[in-house]
């Protein structure tokens, strides 16, 4: 119940000093990739290859439709996965910061005069920003290939002689990106290779033990880079390529390829795919370009599978989000029984009611981020007595249920059962009162990932709990049938999400993520009004919201597809301010039996939307 004590002593602080404040940043705002043809998005239309002969071929495919990059007339990943998040990444010189050139090595110049290196690139970068990474940036490296084919082609003696040369670029590439993360760059992502589906024959297997010991380096050499970037303390989104594209190559038919074109050796085009200009079908009907470089079909499985990566931490957080919500839902409904409690009483002090209601409620998210919407719904059964000496106390039991879908595919299912006590009092024009909530929640989650055509499924289930307090008073003035004042309040909640690891129809883009807890500490400063019209009263209350907890929450996720480092990305964004406003009316339906209804909205949260309604029955004794 991490700083749930220090909320308690905060909490008249809160009240008084209710201020706005900014919403939490999140989200994306540029894309810096480097690294080889696998991100390179057109590098050569503005720089030359170093070969006036392939300047020139270029420049003719470029006429002809080709985009620069190495997916010929197709799309990139690079520039499919910045387009999810409303970003460009155009090469550097061409309007953009991404800095990957085809040919490129990790650390080694290598043999083309026109090639910058990875770790070159990211020296490039940092001398453009005078040293300062953009933290709002997503940074994607992806490098290697050409570091493994130049070492394989070496000779056995050669190879003998060298045989740290790869840990040693990686080795290289790591204490570079630990510089890029020191300058500021806080979400950098880092795929493996996808050497299985280049090496696969018929069938999805890899043939030949040549085919299966080039495999084996690049398992090898995936993981060297991953473990290099963790001992020099670099924090990273690791992107096991290599597993999704085994599933790919095993189940062609999923992803709208046969068992022919999805095999690197049937690739459609005999030129580069720098060059290659492919009629749209067979964009979308082959795997492989040239046997090395991926068709728009391929390029669009890979951004999807990052995308996902990225999302699901902040996707997941969401979770505790509607938790948040219902906490306050619930809180309010028993408030406004207290507030209907007090002037409803039988002559032997006691109070039972029931109350149900259903709102619609959308949690957003950062530009690109999976959102949810839908319909919770509650009911509370409760009983209070009031003393002679004017003290209200009282239990209450509340059961709530929810389907959230997801903007981006998929749902969750939140139920959640809460048993509350509050008390209340009233000396003349002043009133308060205060309700104690301690809530169990179950989830089952349905989360979608789409691969291209596939679309993958993840299911888990978990649990969680919640404390809450909501204190709350304030000042009556009477004017005739009319009471009207000020109002205030707090309310308070620890919510903790038991962690849980998912599976799925692959597997391979199924994660596990970590325990979550989301606090909340939200002022409320307001004003109400009341008139007595026989039978009926109606009543109003406005009220401003702030929320002082700490708005930068995280998730932390890991991959189950293979051995890689857990980690850790932001939460959905948190608002800092918003209105309330509650309308409705009590009516009488018999001395000792009471209706009231009440329609309550949320405005100005830039963050929730959320209106509903709940009916509720008192009957006193």
């Amino acid at each position: 119940m991490k700083h749930f004590t220090q909320m308690v002593g905060l909490m008249a602080y809160a009240v008084a000093l209710g201020t706005p404040g900014a919403a939490s940043a999140a989200g994306f705002d540029q894309f810096v990739g480097f690294g080889d043809s696998t991100l390179d998005s057109g590098y050569f239309r503005y720089h030359s290859s170093g070969i006036t002969a392939i300047d020139h071929m270029i420049a003719a495919a470029v006429s002809h439709g080709a985009t620069g990059g190495f997916a010929g007339n197709g799309e990139m990943d690079s520039t499919l996965l910045a387009g999810r998040f409303g970003l460009s990444a155009a090469p550097v010189d061409g309007g953009g910061t991404n800095y990957a050139n085809g040919g490129a090595y990790t650390a080694a110049a290598g043999p083309q005069a026109g090639n910058v290196p990875t770790v070159q690139e990211i020296k490039n970068y940092l001398a453009a920003t005078n040293g300062v990474a953009n933290p709002h940036a997503l940074y994607v490296i992806s490098t290697g290939n050409n570091d493994m084919t130049w070492y394989v082609n070496q000779s056995p003696t050669w190879i003998a002689a060298n045989p740290h040369f790869l840990s040693r670029q990686a080795a290289a590439l790591a204490a570079e990106v630990a510089i890029l993360q020191g300058a500021g760059a806080r979400t950098i992502v880092v795929p493996n290779f996808f050497t299985y589906a280049v090496m696969a024959s018929y069938g999805g297997d890899i043939a030949g033990s040549d085919a299966a010991a080039y495999y084996a380096l690049s398992v090898s050499y995936g993981a060297t880079l991953w473990s290099s970037l963790t001992a020099a303390g670099v924090h990273f989104i690791p992107a096991d390529l290599d597993s999704v594209f085994k599933y790919v190559a095993k189940n062609p038919t999923l992803f709208g390829f046969t068992a022919s074109s999805v095999l690197a050796a049937n690739s459609p085009s005999s030129v580069s795919a720098l060059l290659a200009i492919l009629p749209p079908v067979q964009q979308q009907t082959y795997l492989f370009i040239d046997g090395k470089h991926m068709t728009t079909a391929g390029q669009t499985i890979e951004a999807d599978y990052m995308y996902s990566l990225l999302t699901a931490p902040s996707e997941m957080s969401l979770l505790a989000e509607n938790a948040v919500q219902s906490g306050l839902t619930r809180a309010a409904s028993i408030q406004g029984q207290i507030d209907h409690a007090g002037s409803q009483r039988g002559p032997n002090g006691i109070n039972v009611w029931a109350s149900a209601g259903i709102s619609a409620l959308k949690v957003k998210n950062a530009p690109g981020f999976s959102t949810d919407s839908g319909n919770p719904f509650a009911g509370t059964v409760g009983v209070d007595y009031r003393t002679q000496g004017g003290v209200v106390a009282g239990a209450a039991l509340t059961a709530g249920s929810q389907r959230q879908d997801f903007s981006t595919g998929g749902h969750f299912d939140q139920v959640d059962e809460a048993p509350s006590l509050y008390v209340a009092y009233r000396a003349g024009s002043v009133w308060g009162g205060a309700v104690a909530t301690y809530a169990l929640f179950q989830d089952n989650i349905a989360r979608q990932v789409t691969l291209g055509s596939f679309t993958d499924q993840n299911n888990a289930d978990t649990t969680g709990h919640s404390l809450a307090l909501a204190l709350r008073g304030g000042g009556d003035f009477r004017l005739r049938q009319i009471s009207t004042g000020p109002v205030a309040g707090v309310v308070l909640q620890d919510i903790h999400l038991d962690g849980f690891t998912e599976t799925g129809t692959s597997g391979v883009t199924a994660l596990s993520f970590a325990s979550q807890t989301r606090e909340s500490l939200i002022s409320q400063l307001g004003w109400r009004v009341s008139l007595d019209a026989d039978k009926w009263q109606p009543f109003a209350e406005a009220a401003w919201n702030h929320e002082w907890a700490d708005k930068e929450n995280t998730v932390t996720a890991s991959l189950t597809s293979v051995a890689a480092p857990a980690y850790t990305l932001a939460a959905a964004p948190v608002a800092s301010d918003w209105a309330t406003v509650s309308l409705g009316s009590s009516c009488k339906l018999t001395s000792r039996t009471t209706l009231r209804g009440t329609i309550s909205a949320v405005f100005l949260n830039p963050q929730v939307t959320s209106y509903g309604g709940e009916l509720s029955l008192s009957v006193n004794f």
